[in-house]
């Protein structure tokens, strides 16, 4: 049960990943004006920045894709506990940016804090089960 669980959990947010890291790859203002971020200081380096961290993340979109194809029970189960930190760390730090509410921001908060549930809930369903 926790390996069809997780396995889903991994492909979806690493589609969901995967999406958002094209979408800043390809359109960078679209997704900063969507979080809320601000575009007046120096546009074309922070635009930048928002590229480089699409690139970072298109990795990790494919190593949970990878995961979920190919780990074994034990190390599913270290990777949700992995993604309930990192999921966890992204809302706080979303939540806490100097930056104005925007939609996106409220929207990655939510998708954030969902997984983070749905992860609890896998493992959670694995601990009942033993």
């Amino acid at each position: 049960m926790l390996d069809r669980q997780m396995k889903v959990l991994l492909r979806v947010g690493a589609a969901i990943m995967a999406l958002a890291a094209i979408t800043a790859l390809i359109w960078p203002a679209t997704l900063a004006s969507a979080l809320g971020l601000p575009l007046d200081l120096d546009p074309e380096r922070f635009l930048w920045s928002v590229r480089i961290s699409a690139g970072l993340l298109l990795p990790l979109a494919g190593f949970m894709a990878l995961a979920a194809a190919f780990f074994p029970e034990r190390a599913l189960r270290q990777s949700g506990a992995l993604m309930i930190a990192f999921a966890l760390i992204l809302a706080l730090l979303l939540v806490i940016a100097p930056t104005p509410w925007a939609w996106g921001r409220i929207a990655c908060i939510a998708l954030a804090l969902l997984f983070t549930l749905l992860y609890l809930k896998a493992l959670r369903a694995r601990l009942r089960h033993r």
